[in-house]
């Protein structure tokens, strides 16, 4: 019997990240002679791939350097400080073990495979998912759905009674194009905008009871 399943966005959804991110960010600023960010600039930046976190952070960089340095020097920098302070948000180890009972579950994020897979694992996430996307898995990454038709076709499973639960609009986009349901994280780091969603939560527990 074909089954269904949960996707999870990571940053903002599973995990709050923000911290870490942000001193990513702030470390590369410094590196090429940049003022800092702040915490609230670098929410804005998040949820589109590490391409546009890179070009948004560094507007403001000198037209001779290639948008590549830094982005180069942010990943260096970043697998080293992975899990500074970046933790799951509260019940989402409790969560996961109830829902994977039940569900076939997977993650799907903007965020690159390797550092995805990292945080999963040292986070002792990784156990409960099927399969894990990063955004240089797939063909393109949310709000295209290229991501999330990679997973049914990793699992097996099937589009009917599939989910997509993330904090960002492109999260819900990427579900309306793959014609899957489509859960809003409101405590996450992202904005919703105009996206549609079938359901909203402000804890993550309270997915047992919704889906």
């Amino acid at each position: 019997m074909h089954k269904s399943i949960i996707l999870f966005d990571l940053d903002g959804t599973l995990i709050d990240s923000l911290q870490d991110l942000t001193n990513a960010i702030n470390y590369t600023r410094r590196c090429f002679s940049l003022l800092e960010h702040s915490v609230p600039d670098v929410k804005l930046f998040i949820g589109d791939g590490l391409l546009k976190l890179i070009q948004r952070a560094f507007a403001d960089l000198p037209p001779q350097i290639d948008i590549q340095q830094p982005l180069q020097v942010y990943r260096e920098y970043y697998l080293q400080h992975l899990l500074d302070h970046t933790c799951p948000y509260p019940g989402v180890l409790e969560t996961l073990p109830l829902l994977a009972q039940q569900r076939l579950l997977g993650v799907v994020t903007n965020k690159p495979q390797q550092e995805a897979m990292q945080i999963c694992t040292r986070l002792g996430l990784a156990e409960y998912f099927a399969v894990i996307i990063g955004g240089d898995t797939a063909a393109n990454i949310k709000p295209h759905p290229a991501q999330l038709l990679l997973a049914l076709q990793q699992t097996g499973a099937v589009r009917e009674g599939s989910w997509m639960v993330g904090d960002h609009y492109t999260d819900l986009a990427a579900a309306a194009a793959a014609r899957f349901r489509a859960c809003f994280c409101a405590y996450g780091l992202g904005q919703k905008r105009q996206e549609y969603a079938d359901l909203s939560i402000n804890r993550f527990p309270e997915l047992l009871q919704l889906l």
